[in-house]
């Protein structure tokens, strides 16, 4: 069995809040994506107008991510400087966090941060940026996520062939280390990711496309 992990891009916290209750019954983690539109140049709530505000109040009325009691509920840090960030996402219920190795300086501050609360936290890297980079923070993670295309913050992109080389030789290396994918994960992909050595998966179009959200999730997980 394949562990998938669908994921949201908010473009405003009521579609997240929609969106939450269609995958929370049959999936362990859901990830959301954060982007800043500075680190990508596509946009996410809460960057969206009013969204830091939004996020302002449910952490002064000491309100949770929908289901975050139920799920995991992930963050996928696409922003500059996720250190400013992770106070409000911890207070909001968020229990992983992907930090992205080209998005900040301060890896280990934010490694701290996230560990210290008793969360998790995972490294992502785009195919274009050197593995090496990940050595030194390699004991301090509980995992790393391949972006499999630098064309992230995106729906339906495909993966580029080049990364499945990269998380086999990377895999080879740390074969313990829990590996997970995103971008362009589907029922094609999945085998091949597979192979290479990901365990858990993260599905986007794949999952929310699909007109019956359990069914997909259950044929994506068999693979």
């Amino acid at each position: 069995m394949s562990e998938i992990v669908p994921a949201i891009i908010p473009k405003n916290l009521n579609l997240l809040k929609e969106r939450l209750p269609l995958v929370a019954y049959f999936v362990k983690r859901v990830q959301i994506d954060f982007i800043d539109g500075k680190y990508d140049d596509d946009l996410s709530w809460p960057f969206s107008v009013e969204g830091l505000d939004e996020v302002a109040n449910m952490v002064r009325n000491d309100e949770k991510f929908p289901f975050s009691d139920k799920v995991v509920i992930e963050a996928d840090m696409m922003v500059l400087h996720p250190i400013e960030y992770l106070p409000d996402l911890l207070s909001l219920g968020v229990k992983s966090f992907v930090i992205h190795v080209d998005s900040t300086d301060h890896l280990k501050e934010c490694i701290s941060t996230i560990k210290h609360a008793g969360c998790e936290v995972g490294l992502g890297i785009k195919p274009s940026i050197n593995s090496e980079l990940l050595e030194p923070f390699i004991l301090d993670v509980d995992f790393v996520q391949f972006m499999d295309s630098d064309n992230i913050g995106h729906v339906g992109v495909e993966v580029d062939n080049l990364v499945l080389t990269k998380i086999k030789s990377f895999h080879e290396i740390h074969p313990l280390l829990l590996l997970q994918a995103d971008i362009g994960v589907n029922a094609e992909t999945i085998p091949e990711l597979k192979k290479a050595g990901v365990s858990r998966f993260v599905a986007g179009s794949a999952v929310f496309n699909n007109p019956n959200i359990k069914e997909a999730i259950e044929k994506l997980s068999s693979l």
